[in-house]
Formats: C-alpha cells, sequence, structure tokens
C-alpha cells in the first residue's frame, strides 16, 4: 500500500503496487535488506536528509546535496560525517537547506525523474569524513558492481550493501509498463539484497561516481525477481551541472 504522505502509486488491490521508499515510523522493512555496518569514514560522501521526514542523500559539491525528489519538504535539514545516529562522533557537520530544487519533469505518481537538488547553508567542510562523491561521466553498464548505503531504523548505524545493475530490458520485465528512461533496477540474483523505506535519497555509487539515487520498489522489500529502482543519474548529469552552476 502507499505511505500516507507519498504521492505514487498503488496498483492492485493486494498491495503489491510499486510504492515508493519513505521513512516508515515502525515496522521491520526499515533497512537495507541483505546489508552490512559500512566501515566508519568509508561513505563521506552519504548525507542524512532530515525535518518532517528521514531520507538519505549524497554529497555532491560542498554546497549542494542530491536527494529524491518526493524527500522534499519545508523546513529540512542535512547531516553530513554522520555514521552511528544514536551517538556523536565529532566528524558530523549540520546545515540548513535554504533551496531545495526538484527537477522540473519529476512526477509524483510515475516517479519518472525522481531527483532534487538541495543548496545547504553553507559549504561542507570538506575533511576525510565529508567529500563529495564525483557524478557519472557515462552511465553504469549492466553487471556492474555497486554500492548503496542508507540508515537503519535500529541500532541506526549506517548499512551498506553490494547490488549489480540490471539491463533496461530486464528491468522492464520486472516492472511491466512502470519503467521510463530516466531508472534503472539493480539487486543480486538469488538473494534478498535491496533498499527500503527510510533509504529514498541515498546513493548508489558504481565504480566510484554517483549512478543511481534510491527512488522506489515494492512495498515488500527484496522480494525475488524484484529489484530496486533508482533514478540514472547520468541521465540528469548535464541539469545538475547547470542547475548548481546556476544557484
Amino acid at each position: 500500500r502507499c505511505h500516507s504522505w507519498c504521492h505514487c502509486p498503488c496498483k492492485g488491490g493486494d498491495g503489491a503496487g510499486a510504492t515508493c521508499v519513505p521513512v516508515s515510523p515502525d515496522g521491520d522493512d526499515d533497512r537495507i535488506i541483505g546489508g552490512y555496518p559500512c566501515l566508519p569514514l568509508s561513505q563521506p560522501w552519504q548525507a542524512l536528509v532530515y525535518g518532517p521526514l528521514r531520507c538519505g542523500g549524497v554529497l555532491v559539491r560542498p554546497l549542494w546535496v542530491l536527494t529524491a525528489a518526493h524527500c522534499v519538504r519545508r523546513g529540512l535539514r542535512v547531516r553530513l560525517g554522520e555514521d552511528d545516529l544514536r551517538r556523536h562522533e565529532g566528524t558530523e557537520q549540520e546545515r540548513r537547506v535554504t533551496l531545495a530544487l526538484p527537477h522540473p519533469r519529476f512526477d509524483r505518481v510515475t516517479l519518472d525523474s525522481d531527483l532534487a537538488l538541495l543548496r545547504l547553508d553553507r559549504p561542507a567542510v570538506i575533511s576525510r569524513s565529508v567529500r563529495p562523491l564525483p557524478l557519472p561521466g557515462a552511465c553504469g553498464q549492466p553487471g556492474d558492481s555497486c554500492l548503496l548505503s542508507g540508515w537503519v531504523t535500529l541500532p541506526d548505524r549506517l548499512m551498506c550493501a553490494y547490488v549489480q545493475l540490471l539491463s533496461d530490458a530486464a528491468c522492464r520485465r520486472a516492472y511491466p509498463q512502470r519503467i521510463t528512461p530516466s531508472m534503472l533496477c539493480a539487486g543480486v540474483s538469488n538473494r534478498r539484497v535491496d533498499s527500503c523505506q527510510g533509504d529514498s535519497g541515498g546513493p548508489l555509487s558504481c565504480n566510484g561516481t554517483l549512478q543511481g539515487i534510491v527512488s522506489w520498489g515494492l512495498q515488500t522489500c527484496a522480494l525475488p525477481g524484484h529489484p530496486g529502482v533508482y533514478t540514472k543519474v547520468c541521465r540528469f548529469t548535464p541539469w545538475i551541472l547547470e542547475t548548481m552552476n546556476r544557484n
């Protein structure tokens, strides 16, 4: 079923329709399925986007964070350099969001073009624990090994998982009539590995570049034959660069 705040499709009365992946205040699916605690400081571009809801994000320039457009609300804040949400580690940097720019073609029903740029109130201080992830110069290839990351509700550690990029054809077979050219799929054959509720907006990094932003999936995460769906960042690199330079 769709979450109450998220304008996304519920196709099919059994609740198996495609839904986006917002945070859930309770429930067992609020985690990266099949993940493991990331090594501390191994994901220095990871951002926590929070306020009315909680999402992931990725630092792409000292003044800019990229996230999912369906995460955008008023009053958002960003925390960088974070690992364990329960502990103060001395590496954290807090910022306010002064400007949120969803992609102009973002569709709340289909989740097409599901990405947004967040401008911070002041630049991040680049350090060992905080630095941008490069934007892609080219799209990833099917079979590429990629790393996704995000926070779980308990115990609030940053979690990581390896997945593989799927071909566009395999993605369309998994979700007939739902996949647009702005989307990509990633998962692991014969294993339950997937992003889930609370991971929206987080990064999918492949070969040292940002290839995906966590967007949507089935309400029940990591079902066989139904990979996670991500915004295909390589299709938006010109818009991202132009928007950052203009604002």
